[in-house]
C-alpha cells in the first residue's frame, strides 16, 4: 500500500468548490427583479468572496512564507493569481452594488453580467485550486515533513475566528466523503471538549448526506 502524504490543499478546496458551485446556482436561479432575492443572491456572493479572501488570506500568511524560505520564488505565482482575485471581486462587488440600487429591469439585465462574471471567475479559479493541489503541494512534500505540515496547517486553524468557523465547517462536512469525515470527526473526539464535539457532530450530520452520515456515525461511534 502506498504511504499517503499529508495533504494541505485536498480537503479544504473540496469545500471551496462546494462553496463556489452553491453560489453559482443560486445566482443563476435568482430573479433579480425580486429585490429580496437579489439581496438574498447578492449577500451569498459576498460571503462567498469573504470566505475566499479568508482562505488567501490564510495561506499568504502561514503557507506561503513557509516555502518561500525552502524554495525561493515558488509562491510568487500563486500569490499573482491571489492578486487577480482581488480584482475581479472588487468588480463583482461594483456591479453588486448597482443592482442593489437599480430598477428591476437593470436589476434583471446586471443579475445576468454577474452571473456571467462569476462563472468566468469560477472557470479560472478551479484552475488555480488543481496547480495547487499537484504543483503547490508537491513542492511542500519535496521540502518538509508531514509533521510540519501539520504544523502549518494547525498554525492555520488555530487562526481561525469562531464565525468563519462556523461558515465554513458545514461546508468542509458537506464536501467529504465518509472516510475523510470520520477521520476528521475522529481526531476532533479525542481533542475537543464533549460539548463542543457534540455540537460539531450534531452540525455535520445536517450537512451531511443520510447515506453517508450513518457510515460515519457507525465509525466515530
Amino acid at each position: 500500500m502506498v504511504q499517503q502524504r499529508f495533504e494541505l490543499y485536498r480537503p479544504i478546496h473540496k469545500a471551496i468548490r462546494h462553496m463556489m458551485f452553491a453560489t453559482a446556482n443560486t445566482l443563476g436561479i435568482a430573479d433579480f427583479r425580486d429585490d429580496t432575492v437579489a439581496q438574498d443572491a447578492l449577500g451569498n456572493l459576498e460571503q462567498t468572496i469573504n470566505m475566499l479572501k479568508v482562505h488567501a488570506g490564510h495561506e499568504e500568511t502561514y503557507a506561503h512564507p513557509e516555502l518561500e524560505k525552502r524554495a525561493p520564488g515558488f509562491i510568487a505565482a500563486f500569490e499573482q493569481d491571489h492578486q487577480h482575485d482581488d480584482e475581479v471581486y472588487a468588480e463583482l462587488r461594483r456591479l453588486s452594488q448597482d443592482a442593489l440600487n437599480a430598477n428591476s429591469d437593470q436589476k434583471a439585465a446586471l443579475g445576468i453580467e454577474i452571473y456571467r462574471m462569476y462563472n468566468a471567475f469560477v472557470g479560472e479559479y478551479l484552475g488555480h485550486l488543481v496547480r495547487e493541489e499537484t504543483e503547490l503541494q508537491q513542492a511542500f512534500w519535496d521540502n518538509f515533513t508531514d509533521e510540519e505540515l501539520g504544523a502549518i496547517e494547525g498554525a492555520i486553524m488555530a487562526a481561525v475566528s469562531p464565525d468563519v468557523m462556523a461558515q465554513f465547517l458545514p461546508l468542509v462536512c458537506g464536501s467529504m466523503n465518509p472516510d475523510e469525515l470520520s477521520f476528521m470527526l475522529g481526531g476532533m473526539k479525542m481533542m475537543a471538549p464533549p460539548a463542543m464535539f457534540a455540537g460539531v457532530v450534531q452540525m455535520a450530520e445536517q450537512a451531511t448526506p443520510p447515506q453517508n452520515w450513518a457510515k460515519v456515525k457507525a465509525n466515530i461511534a
